[in-house]
């Protein structure tokens, strides 16, 4: 019948598809079991992430992350246009856009007391916060997943593995990323920012998630 098709367990990264296992399509039909039974066959989020975080995941987002406050003035002018020239949105045209970014500031407002902490960082030398920076324990939401160029729900086998794989993503950084950060002392300190937000027009304040936080300087 021609060339056999797989269906793939895993993302697109070669290297991550590595000890992941390939089924036929004409194992999946005709079997009387359903194509989601298939689904965790080899399939581990957390392993996929931690394999492609510094080789694929922060170069992607560091080579598309625009200074925070050159997007602020696009976004205002034109928040559609600002998308199309520096961010990503997959192809649902209903969906928020996503910006990768990078930012140099102080920290004038910290939260340590909610799971979702934060810090409010003003790069502008107002004395306001501009914007708000995850430093976790706990991160919502799917901003890292979905500013990914590289990954989309098709390279899935369903909606479940497609959020348990933003969700890895969220783990992955406040373990690596927000938990090595101070939780003591912080306001007034500088602080350096690689990371993505979804646009909300709702608020002035984007709420960035971070995927490198430098203290003390402009690296």
């Amino acid at each position: 019948m021609g060339v056999l098709r797989y269906a793939v367990i895993a993302v697109v990264a070669s290297g991550a598809l590595h000890g992941c296992k390939l089924v036929k399509n004409s194992d999946l039909q005709g079997s009387g079991a359903s194509h989601d039974n298939y689904a965790s066959a080899g399939y581990d989020p957390n392993a996929m992430v931690a394999s492609m975080w510094s080789t694929k995941i922060v170069p992607d987002i560091e080579k598309r992350a625009v200074d925070y406050r050159t997007l602020r003035e696009a976004i205002k002018a034109d928040p559609d246009a600002a998308g199309r020239k520096y961010g990503y949105r997959g192809k649902d045209d209903g969906a928020p856009w996503n910006f990768p970014t990078t930012l140099h500031g102080t920290i004038v407002e910290v939260d340590t007391q909610s799971s979702q902490g934060t810090v409010g960082v003003d790069v502008d030398g107002s004395g306001q916060a501009s914007v708000i920076v995850d430093i976790g324990p706990t991160v919502l939401g799917t901003t890292l997943r979905d500013s990914l160029d590289f990954v989309s729900f098709s390279n899935f086998r369903n909606q479940i593995e497609y959020a348990q794989f933003g969700t890895a993503l969220n783990v992955y950084a406040a373990n690596h990323v927000m938990k090595p950060l101070p939780r003591n002392d912080l306001k007034g300190k500088p602080i350096t920012v690689t990371g993505a937000f979804s646009y909300d027009s709702s608020s002035d304040q984007p709420e960035i998630v971070p995927l490198a936080l430098t203290l003390g300087g402009k690296s």
